[in-house]
């Protein structure tokens, strides 16, 4: 199975095929999607995304991982997350 596609994006709109929801931010994963609340974790701009950001969608079976920094890549990435990504089960992973 295979992770739904980005259908649309643009400024503050994702749009994924499958689903009728119009994100801000969004998780995907193989079978489906849903509302990346940064709250949940404490995510900010900086320090950025959190390893446990990605723990939701690794557990659903991700293994190419992709997390988008947003449109002017404010998102950052700390080296906890780098470090996390390399010792996940994951064939490959990238931050755009």
């Amino acid at each position: 199975m295979t992770s739904p596609e980005i259908a649309s994006l643009s400024w503050g709109q994702m749009k994924v095929k499958g689903s009728n929801t119009t994100y801000k931010d969004c998780k995907v994963w193989p079978g489906g999607s849903r509302t990346w609340d940064w709250r949940e974790t404490g995510t900010e701009h900086s320090p950025g995304v959190q390893p446990a950001d990605v723990k939701e969608v690794v557990e659903k079976g991700v293994q190419t991982l992709v997390i988008g920094r947003g449109m002017s890549e404010a998102l950052k990435v700390g080296v906890a997350l780098t470090l996390n990504c390399n010792s996940l089960p994951l064939t490959d992973w990238a931050f755009v």
